[in-house]
């Protein structure tokens, strides 16, 4: 293993892309990553990139700042140009974490705790549950707390503030951690209530209520059919099948 480097790291991931059918995954696929390739701000931005099927992973050489400004961003931008032009039935939902960390690789790729909790954060369930609850959004941006302290906190650049975030605690084995969670379009994240998390008890794999009313709100993203309505950031609002 090379030593680690302390690296700005990026994972994105796609809602819902079980529901897929592999003709569906591959179109996916194509879209997710010519909406990555779109968001770099120069040729050189990445140390290296890996596949995860219905998402990546980005090792960066460039600033954490710019990861959350120019890249990010270009994200954001990326998938709200497919969602507009592709229509309600075929939009593509994603979460994106960013963290920064000390990172090395072997043969057989990254790995580090860094690392781990960046995919932590993208998986972690009130980050899932604030994309569900939000019908009208694209996105869900997700930050760890050291990034957010250091940087988003204090408003370096515009295009990074702390409008619109919101912490929440992720359960680890070794204790609670904080992150901030930003829904793009939201005021605020939705965040499901503080008592969602399971009892020691409970299967953490378990599917939890969305809160609305008992109703689980499934925006079933690309081509798998039960969302309707116009996506766009700007006001429309968009109708939503419930199951």
């Amino acid at each position: 293993m090379t030593e680690p480097t302390r690296r700005p790291m990026l994972v994105v991931d796609v809602e819902n892309s079980e529901s897929l059918t592999n003709v569906q995954g591959h179109a996916m696929r194509a879209a997710l990553y010519r909406i990555i390739e779109g968001s770099m701000p120069q040729a050189d931005s990445l140390v290296d990139q890996e596949d995860r099927g219905d998402g990546a992973l980005l090792i960066f050489r460039i600033p954490v700042l710019d990861v959350l400004d120019r890249v990010v961003g270009g994200m954001l931008a990326g998938v709200r140009e497919h969602n507009n032009s592709a229509g309600p039935t075929n939009w593509l939902r994603v979460r994106i974490a960013v963290h920064e960390g000390f990172v090395g690789r072997d043969e057989k790729g990254w790995s580090s705790d860094a690392l781990t909790e960046t995919f932590r954060m993208n998986s972690d369930r009130a980050v899932k549950q604030a994309l569900e609850r939000a019908p009208r959004a694209d996105t869900v941006v997700v930050v760890s707390d050291e990034v957010f302290r250091g940087l988003v906190r204090h408003s370096y650049r515009d295009t990074v503030t702390p409008d619109e975030y919101a912490s929440v605690s992720m359960r680890l084995k070794a204790g609670d951690q904080r992150i901030w969670v930003r829904v793009p379009g939201y005021p605020e994240p939705p965040l499901p209530q503080p008592d969602f998390a399971p009892t020691e008890s409970e299967d953490d794999s378990r599917a939890p209520d969305s809160g609305l009313d008992g109703a689980t709100i499934r925006a079933t993203n690309f081509i798998s059919g039960n969302v309707t309505g116009n996506n766009n950031l700007a006001g429309r609002d968009n109708v939503i099948g419930r199951s």
